[in-house]
C-alpha cells in the first residue's frame, strides 16, 4: 500500500513504528501527530535550572533480544548501565524491593505470622473474579489487607473488589520487572528471600538529559528519513467512509487525510461510548538544595492510604548529573481521577511537602522549588468488564490500535517497542497475560 500513514501519538510506540517504517523504505508518507509540544508521550523529561525529571522511574529493561538490539541501535553508545535499587515503605521504614530477609526486620509480628499461616494454609479452589481475589489466592489475605488493598485503592481510585484480575497480573509484573525474579506466589517470594545469590537487575539509561533523549533521537531519525512530526496539535477522532478509515480530525478544525492510521492516543477519544477510563498522574518535581542521604533508592512505593503519593523517584540514582552538583531532587507521583480534578487539587498540593517530610524524603527547609505537572491518561483502568469492552470494538479497516493508551494495555516501554516492531513488519502481536 502506498499513500499516507498517520501515526497518532509520538510516544515510544509511535516513534518506534515511524522510525522502523521509514528505515524499511516505506513508500508511504509518514506523519506523526502529537498533542504535546514535544515528542516522548509518557517518556518525556522536564528540565529546569539544571534539574532533569522524568515522569516517574523510566528506564530500559527487557528480556526480549529483538527489543534489546533495537534499544542499542537507537542509543548507540549514548547510554549507561545502572543497577536496580528500589524500595517499598512499610511499617515506618524503607525496605528493599523485591523483599529480602533483612527487609522483614521490624515488620509487625502479626503481619509476619499471618503471612506464614497464609503460606502454609491449604488454598481453596475459589474462582478468581477480581484483583482482590487474585492477590488473596497468590499472596494470602494477610498481605492483601496489609499492603495491596490500600495501595491499589489509592493508586487506581477504585475498590480492588471491582477490578479485573489482569490488573494484578500486569501490576505485580511491572513492580518486579525482572522475569528471573519469581513473585507469582507467597511461597515464591519467600524462596526468593532465602536465595543465596539474589538476582541483580540492571537497566539502560541515556547518558545525557533524561529518558526523553531516547525519543528525541528517534524523532530526529524520523525527520531525517523524510517523516513529518506535528506537535502541539491534538487528534480528536477519525473519519470513516464505507467502513474504512479516511483521515484524522484535528484540533482546531480540519481533517488530515490518511490511507492508514495507527492510533496510540487514548482509545476513549475515538470510542467514547465504550466506557474506557484512565487515571491521570499529578507529578511534583521538587528541587532540593542539599543531598538527602535518606533517599537511598531509585524509586519507592508507598501503600499508606493517608499519604497522597504512591511512588517517589530520586533522579540522581539514575545518573548523578540529573541534578546540579551538591543538590538533590525527588519526583512524587499522585494518581488522580477525573472526579479529583473536578473537585480541585489544592488540598493535595498543600499536603504533599509535610507528608514527604513525615517519611524522611525531604526537609521543608531544603526545598528549592516545586514544579507541578499534570500528565493525563497515564494508566488504563481495568474494571471487570474491560475485556468485553475491547472485544466489542469494531475497528474500521486500516485502523490499528497501538501502545499503552491506544491498546488500553498496562504495559512498559519495552512492550510498546516490541508491539511497534511487530506492526512495522505487518505481524500480529499478542499481549502478555491475554492467553487465558
Amino acid at each position: 500500500m502506498t499513500g499516507r500513514t498517520v501515526i497518532v501519538g509520538a510516544g515510544v510506540a509511535g516513534l518506534t513504528l515511524a522510525e522502523r517504517l521509514l528505515s524499511a523504505g516505506s513508500d508511504d508518507e509518514i506523519v506523526l501527530v502529537e498533542r504535546e509540544e514535544s515528542p516522548g508521550g509518557l517518556a518525556r523529561t522536564f528540565s529546569t535550572g539544571g534539574f532533569h525529571f522524568d515522569i516517574g522511574p523510566h528506564r530500559f529493561h527487557t528480556a526480549d533480544p529483538v527489543v534489546d538490539t533495537y534499544l542499542k541501535h537507537i542509543l548507540e553508545k549514548r547510554y549507561i548501565t545502572i543497577p536496580r535499587k528500589s524500595s517499598v515503605f512499610m511499617a515506618g521504614r524503607y525496605r528493599n524491593w523485591p523483599l529480602s530477609i533483612a527487609s522483614l526486620v521490624g515488620l509487625p509480628a502479626g503481619v509476619l505470622m499471618g503471612s506464614l499461616v497464609d503460606m502454609l494454609k491449604k488454598k481453596s479452589r475459589s474462582e478468581v473474579n477480581s484483583f482482590a481475589d487474585f492477590i488473596r489466592s497468590r499472596y494470602g489475605d494477610n498481605l492483601y489487607r496489609f499492603f495491596f488493598r490500600g495501595y491499589t485503592k489509592k493508586f487506581a481510585g477504585m475498590d480492588p473488589e471491582l477490578m479485573h484480575p489482569d490488573w494484578a497480573e500486569a501490576g505485580v509484573n511491572r513492580a518486579v520487572i525482572d522475569k528471573r525474579v519469581k513473585a507469582d506466589s507467597l511461597f515464591s517470594l519467600f524462596i526468593g528471600m532465602l536465595a543465596p545469590k539474589p538476582v541483580h537487575t540492571s537497566f539502560y539509561y541515556p547518558s545525557e538529559g533524561g529518558i526523553q533523549s531516547f525519543c528525541d533521537i528517534q524523532s530526529s531519525m524520523v525527520q531525517r528519513a523524510g517523516g513529518a512530526l506535528m506537535t502541539g496539535i491534538p487528534a480528536e477522532g477519525i473519519v470513516q467512509d464505507g467502513g474504512t478509515v479516511r483521515g484524522v480530525t484535528m484540533g482546531g478544525g480540519g481533517v488530515l487525510e490518511a490511507d492508514r492510521v495507527f492510533w496510540s492516543a487514548p482509545v476513549s477519544t475515538i470510542f467514547p461510548e465504550a466506557g474506557f477510563s484512565f487515571i491521570h498522574t499529578l507529578v511534583a518535581n521538587i528541587g532540593l538544595k542539599k543531598e538527602n542521604p535518606a533517599n537511598d533508592y531509585q524509586w519507592c512505593y508507598f501503600g499508606q492510604e493517608d499519604l497522597c503519593f504512591s511512588r517517589t523517584t530520586v533522579p540522581r540514582h539514575f545518573r548523578h548529573d540529573t541534578v546540579p552538583k551538591g543538590a538533590d531532587s525527588i519526583c512524587a507521583e499522585i494518581t488522580v481521577t477525573d472526579e479529583d480534578l473536578k473537585n480541585g487539587i489544592d488540598g493535595i498540593q498543600t499536603a504533599l511537602i509535610p507528608q514527604l517530610e513525615s517519611v524522611g524524603a525531604l526537609r521543608q527547609s531544603q526545598v528549592e522549588f516545586i514544579d507541578w505537572k499534570l500528565v493525563r491518561e497515564t494508566y488504563p483502568i481495568y474494571d471487570k468488564n474491560y475485556r468485553k469492552k475491547l472485544s466489542n470494538l469494531t475497528l474500521p479497516k486500516n485502523l490499528t490500535l497501538l501502545g499503552r493508551c491506544g491498546s488500553f494495555w498496562y504495559n512498559n516501554m519495552d512492550h510498546s517497542i516490541s508491539q511497534a516492531l511487530a506492526f512495522s513488519k505487518g505481524e500480529r502481536f499478542e499481549r502478555d497475560f491475554w492467553s487465558r
